[in-house]
């Protein structure tokens, strides 16, 4: 009868003991390591939430900085947007104008970078600057990035009350033999030329009192504005003051009904920046300002039905004589003509096709050539989104244009 030895079961199960024994120490081991780098891990990502705040409280730093030496400055703001800079990504073509904006340096953080790029709409919307803030720690992947829009002073809203009129005249017009001149008001059909007119076909600011009575009668009127009825299809009318106003020095007013507050250093400024940029004709948006200082006569035609343009003819060009506009040239939008109130300078005047609206700052003696349709987006390559109560002479802030991250 065989019996199995004392001594091998004690040894099995010393042996048991000890790997038990080595595994709860290995099992303690591992606990304490996961413990420490759990702790490790949550020190760490307090430490890159702490560098991202930082991060984003600098670039904030930075967007109020440009802000308050965008506010400061009294010298004409496009002046801060001559360094230019690569835009932010998603913003291509030539319609943007991007810019690097100086930022000092924080004093407490050297190890710190702040650069703010300031962006604008040439086209649509050259009054409101978004500026983009960011910020990086040397040697670190924390970075910070704001933005916030505020709207600039560079140009006055255009009047809401403006006239319609397919022609406004600070004067009196008249047909040289033989001419050729086709007038149209706005209808309410929307057709050109035909249908029920919905505002005057001429206005004018200034009609001769030639009996110096202080008023202005009807004939008056009819005898300032003399544009033969065929002239004038689609039922148009002609519309002048009903008191004797001055016009010398020269007032200015069909510039001022039509353009309001909006100054010749706005305009000149606005088309600059425009051609600068690449901004012309057949691009992609194409060009819709154009300051003119050349006497010589315009042969190009501008401006589409969703895209109008804006032409004014400085009173540099208008100084001897005022350009004409070639014949077969097409216009899409308004036309200036800054005549300074000398009606010579507009004598025989030639003047294209025009859609949209022809303002003269005189009057317009034997207009010889022409074509104008009066259309409703005449005036919309100069009409601004300017939401109520914004003051238009400073800069201010953007409601809700805040935000925060790569977006």
């Amino acid at each position: 009868m065989n019996h199995s030895c004392p001594q091998t079961t004690d040894a099995q199960h010393g042996a048991i003991t000890l790997l038990v024994a080595i595994a709860l120490v290995v099992l303690a081991a591992l606990a304490g390591f996961y413990s420490s780098r759990s702790v490790l891990m949550d020190q760490l990502a307090g430490q890159n939430h702490a560098r991202a705040s930082q991060a984003r409280l600098l670039a904030e730093a930075a967007l109020a900085s440009a802000q308050a030496d965008i506010a400061s400055r009294s010298a004409p703001l496009t002046a801060l947007l001559t360094t230019p800079a690569p835009c932010p990504a998603g913003v291509k073509g030539p319609q943007w104008q991007c810019a690097a904006l100086s930022v000092p340096p924080h004093p407490a953080l050297p190890q710190a970078q702040a650069s703010v790029t300031a962006v604008r709409d040439l086209v649509m919307a050259p009054h409101v600057l978004t500026l983009h803030a960011q910020s990086h720690w040397a040697g670190q992947n924390s970075r910070g990035l704001v933005r916030e829009s505020v709207f600039l002073p560079v140009l006055a809203p255009a009047p809401s009350d403006a006239p319609q009129a397919a022609l406004v005249l600070n004067g009196c017009v008249s047909e040289a033999t033989g001419a050729s001149l086709r007038v149209c008001p706005l209808s309410k059909s929307g057709q050109p030329c035909s249908g029920t007119a919905s505002a005057p076909a001429v206005q004018t600011h200034f009609v001769i009192d030639t009996n110096r009575n202080g008023s202005i009668s009807s004939a008056e009127k009819t005898a300032c504005m003399a544009l033969s009825s065929a002239s004038l299809p689609g039922g148009g009318t002609r519309s002048g003051p009903s008191s004797a106003v001055p016009r010398s020095p020269c007032n200015r007013a069909a510039w001022r009904s039509v353009l309001g507050d909006i100054t010749a250093e706005q305009l000149q400024a606005w088309s600059a920046v425009q051609e600068r940029n690449g901004l012309h004709a057949l691009s992609t948006p194409p060009r819709s300002i154009y300051w003119i200082n050349s006497p010589a006569d315009w042969g190009q035609s501008v401006g589409t039905p969703d895209t109008p343009a804006l032409l004014v003819f400085s009173s540099q060009a208008c100084a001897l004589r005022c350009p004409r506009i070639a014949p077969g040239v097409h216009i899409h939008g308004s036309v200036v003509l800054d005549a300074g109130c000398d009606d010579e300078k507009m004598r025989g005047w030639q003047g294209g096709w025009i859609e949209g609206q022809l303002v003269v700052e005189s009057g317009l003696p034997e207009w010889r050539t022409g074509t104008l349709w009066a259309r409703p987006y005449g005036r919309n390559a100069y009409i601004l989104d300017w939401p109520d109560g914004i003051d238009a002479s400073r800069v201010q802030r953007v409601n809700g244009s805040w935000s925060e991250g790569s977006r």
